[in-house]
């Protein structure tokens, strides 16, 4: 055994700069949890939508309309916006985390996702002729 005990291991000791670190900012938290949610609500609604869309897209005409292509539209965009919300909702809780203004990656999120559902929607219309 050494003289004066064990050597100091990095879990026995406090972390540095824990005094320093900034509080919680309520506006930021209040208003990228409520950007999350409402890219979170986009996204599903759309999906819903769009499970509809495509269940009752009974007669298509192939001069006009391709239903293969709109199914593509609607999944692609779809996939593009949870992938889209997931990541920003990860990125965001990260800076909210760290202490950082997290709105404008929430409200990012937020534009990305809705335009990404507004995308497919055009897609679908375009795909079937509505």
């Amino acid at each position: 055994m050494q003289q004066g005990g064990p050597l100091p291991q990095p879990w026995n000791h406090p972390r540095t700069g824990d005094e320093q670190r900034p509080s919680l900012n309520g506006w930021d938290v209040a208003a990228s949890a409520a950007a999350i949610v409402v890219a979170v609500a986009v996204a599903s609604i759309s999906a819903v939508a769009a499970f509809f869309w495509l269940l009752f897209l009974d007669y298509c005409p192939p001069e006009s309309c391709s239903a293969e292509n709109a199914w593509i539209a609607v999944c692609v965009a779809l996939a593009v916006a949870a992938l889209v919300t997931v990541m920003g909702g990860a990125v965001t809780i990260a800076r909210i985390a760290r202490r950082t203004l997290a709105w404008p990656v929430a409200c990012g999120t937020l534009l990305l996702c809705a335009g990404a559902c507004a995308i497919g929607f055009a897609g679908y219309v375009s795909a079937t002729g509505i």
